[in-house]
């Protein structure tokens, strides 16, 4: 586990799993947004050309851990909807029923320039997000 990076990628048999963290739920956020996308494309080296605001709500309060799950298909939708690979995360604000950020990307002209194989959707198995000592840590799986 890397304290730099703020995720880590796990293993699994069928799926990619990501293990992220960070002081406030903000951080964590930004930062299983990082490891998603470093499923698909190592940010090093690139230069956003595309920056879009994203914005989950809901209307009633739902576990954080679903919250979560909400945000990441949010940006797998922009990802397949506006032809975008994102390599940067910024988010402001978490409340009980919003999630309000920014994600700052490069548009893909192919998948010449991917390292990896796109995300589909992002799964419940083995969700978690929880509280700890240092702030929050939570894990993901997703289909590639």
């Amino acid at each position: 586990m890397s304290e730099h990076t703020g995720y880590e990628i796990l293993e699994h048999t069928a799926d990619k799993g990501v293990r992220a963290w960070g002081r406030t739920l903000e951080e964590l956020f930004e930062n299983a947004s990082r490891g998603m996308y470093r499923l698909v494309v190592d940010p090093a080296g690139k230069q956003a050309d595309v920056i879009l605001p994203v914005q989950v709500e809901v209307p009633d309060p739902l576990d954080r851990s679903d919250l979560l799950v909400k945000w990441l298909r949010e940006l797998i939708y922009l990802t397949d909807v506006q032809k975008v690979v994102f390599i940067d995360f910024t988010v402001h604000r978490v409340t009980e029923t919003t999630v309000e950020g920014e994600a700052r990307g490069v548009t893909v002209q192919d998948n010449s320039m991917l390292d990896g194989a796109p995300v589909k959707a992002v799964t419940y198995h083995g969700l978690r997000l929880e509280q700890t000592p240092k702030g929050w840590e939570a894990e993901f799986y997703v289909y590639v």
